[in-house]
């Protein structure tokens, strides 16, 4: 076994059956020793085994960006001389609408496999056991009370993908498997927050009704220097992690300066009093729009951010992310 590769499928169930890539796993396949990260798998679903993948790396967050089409279309493809309907009734799953594909739907990559995961980890038993307790386990074999921090991108229109969402949900609030909000926040092993196109007047409406509230949303932290008193309300109750890109916080002169070569002490002393800002309304935070070239650049923010207080460390590339620190 490569000294940079974590342990794969040592404890693999045997089925039988065709089944989905995630049915020949378990928790304990896949996270099993496995020492929790900080990372942000960005772009999850590019990869090889979306989700798998990056729980395998014990990778704490996940990003997927979803699609919504309310009239359904078809796209034919010359090359291949096939056609391929989008259907009204699913979210799709992919960067670009180019290259989507039918078998990716929001469902099959991501909230099948993950509720598939999350009763595994929470069985019933007939009696009592010794580790009783009313929190529900996370999908981290090791460490079942930290959470998985899932956000969507919405990447269609907000108001009617957040709608669309909604029932897409509801199996996961029956058994309490999502963090929420009620007018205080209450734990739970998956915070699914919302980023890209967030419909925050819904967000808004939803967290003053007293009702419960499934979703977060992606807080604006380069606008967290000037935010007023009701702004830092709003967000308090809106979110759980905020977020910006590196060229948002710095602005464009220092970013230019800072995508050649290490970040230097004006760069830093700019991101800490972000990040520092955030963490006293007991935020998380994460940077997007990094460098990913050359190499030893990113190295070095990576390792910059982290000791400057970075919540989540945005990686493409998540063994390099893994086995840097």
């Amino acid at each position: 076994m490569s000294y940079y590769q974590p342990m794969i499928n040592v404890f693999r169930p045997q089925f039988t059956q065709n089944l989905p890539a995630y049915r020949y796993e378990t928790l304990e396949s896949l996270t099993r020793d496995v020492h929790i990260k900080a990372i942000h798998s960005h772009n999850d679903y590019w990869r090889k085994r979306p989700l798998l993948d990056a729980l395998l790396w014990g990778v704490v967050s996940v990003e997927g960006d979803i699609w919504h089409f309310e009239k359904g279309y078809t796209v034919s493809d010359t090359v291949t001389e096939t056609t391929q309907e989008f259907k009204k009734d699913e979210i799709y799953v992919g960067h670009n609408q180019v290259y989507l594909e039918l078998r990716n739907t929001l469902n099959a990559l991501y909230l099948d496999p993950l509720y598939y995961f999350l009763d595994g980890a929470n069985k019933k038993f007939s009696e009592p056991i010794l580790e009783k307790t009313d929190s529900k386990c996370s999908v981290f074999y090791d460490a079942p009370e930290v959470p998985l921090f899932f956000w969507l991108d919405l990447k269609t229109e907000g108001h009617e993908l957040y709608s669309k969402l909604k029932p897409y949900l509801e199996r996961f609030v029956e058994k309490d498997y999502l963090a929420h909000y009620n007018g205080e926040h209450v734990a739970g092993p998956v915070v699914l927050t919302l980023t890209g196109d967030v419909p925050w007047d819904v967000i808004d409406q939803e967290s003053v009704s007293g009702e419960n509230r499934y979703v977060y949303a992606d807080c604006p932290l380069q606008k967290f220097m000037e935010a007023s008193a009701d702004e830092w309300k709003r967000y308090e109750r809106s979110c759980k992690i905020a977020s910006a890109s590196l060229e948002q916080l710095l602005g464009k002169d220092l970013y230019t300066l800072a995508v050649r070569g290490s970040l230097t002490k004006e760069h830093q002393k700019k991101l800490k009093g972000y990040f520092d800002k955030a963490h006293e309304h007991g935020l998380k935070t994460r940077i997007w729009g990094g460098v990913d070239w050359p190499i030893y650049v990113r190295n070095s923010h990576w390792r910059a951010l982290w000791e400057l207080g970075c919540d989540l460390i945005n990686a493409d590339d998540l063994r390099a992310a893994a086995t840097l620190f």
